[in-house]
């Protein structure tokens, strides 16, 4: 009874530890592939994160160049313009002595013509008046003549009115363009004030332009660096699915090894249950006696039924046993009989 109580606690122990292995493969592959998995996730997320960092990096790498050919652009035009302005304040100077001290002088002079000039008008006109009204318009021995210069002279304005009006429209003209000479001066310093800016925002430019345009090679270092990190990370991804395939074989190794004993448990403790290992010899030979009993009892009960059988067998052939009996008793040697 004791043993029977010990092989079932073996086969029962054994079996939960089979269990436990078979499982423990199973899950523990499971759980190997989830951990590796997020890893392998996160790691790929990583590569493509600095792919898309090494896309970004060669779009700025262009955007810079287009800045740096834009700049180039700005650098030229400022330049152009200080040196339009610079060769225009001759001009402007140019412009500020004809207004202001030519003209004036100009003006000033005919106004001083104009008087002389009036005056000779003023008899030009009362010539021509004089002309016009020239005319003969007689009758001689019937004979009506009628004669004139053909000049047809009435202004509305006289002609001295006339150049008396324009010397009066003259006045106040040469102080107003002696005037413009402080405008024009402050003008072309003005000019030059916003050529020397120019030309000072034309070198900040090219310094700027030469400081960006060091920023591709430094671009290119990030994305080499990006490009080799980006392979190590692939590299480290090989790695990993190598090191989950053997964590996944160590596991299977380890429970395995692990569920050999356990099976061996079990079939000890079911060869306790249905077999003689670990009986005492009176054990032993208590079950020797039982099946030598049982097999004796079946042997008895074949035995009650051989002379039934016997006795129908020979009331169907009465006929037949005495040649049956004859025959064998020619078949015994001489000696037998």
């Amino acid at each position: 009874m004791f043993r029977r109580i010990i092989g079932t606690i073996m086969l029962v122990l054994g079996v939960i530890g089979l269990l436990i292995s078979v499982a423990g493969i199973f899950y523990g592959r499971q759980l190997v592939d989830d951990s590796f998995a997020g890893l392998d996730s996160s790691l790929e997320l990583t590569s493509q994160s600095l792919d898309t960092a090494v896309s970004s990096l060669e779009l700025v790498k262009v955007t810079i160049g287009d800045v740096n050919n834009g700049l180039d652009t700005v650098e030229g035009a400022a330049v152009n313009i200080a040196r339009t302005i610079t060769n225009t304040r001759p001009l402007i100077d140019q412009v500020a002595v004809v207004v202001s001290e030519n003209a004036p002088s100009s003006v000033e002079a005919m106004q001083d013509a104009i008087p002389n000039i009036a005056q000779v008008a003023g008899a030009i006109d009362q010539t021509l008046i004089t002309l016009n009204s020239f005319a003969i318009d007689e009758n001689i021995l019937g004979n009506q003549i009628h004669y004139d210069l053909g000049i047809d002279y009435d202004p509305v304005v006289p002609f001295d009115d006339t150049f008396t009006a324009l010397g009066d429209s003259l006045d106040g003209l040469p102080e107003n363009l002696r005037s413009t000479k402080v405008n024009l001066e402050v003008t072309s310093q003005n000019l030059a004030t916003v050529s020397t800016s120019i030309s000072d925002i034309s070198t900040d430019i090219e310094t700027i332009n030469s400081r960006v345009a060091e920023v591709p090679a430094l671009i290119d270092q990030y994305i080499d660096i990006a490009t080799r990190l980006n392979e190590t990370i692939e590299q480290l991804r090989v790695q990993v699915l190598q090191q989950q395939t053997l964590a996944k074989n160590v596991i299977t190794f380890v429970l395995v090894w692990w569920g050999l004993p356990q099976l061996a448990l079990a079939m000890i403790g079911w060869d306790f249950l249905f077999g003689r290992r670990g009986a005492t010899a009176e054990e032993i030979e208590e079950e020797v006696l039982e099946e030598l009993r049982a097999e004796e009892a079946a042997e008895e009960a074949a035995e009650a039924l051989q002379p039934a059988e016997t006795a129908e067998a020979a009331h169907k052939e009465p006929q037949a046993e005495p040649e049956e009996t004859k025959k064998e008793d020619k078949k015994q040697p001489p000696g037998e009989a």
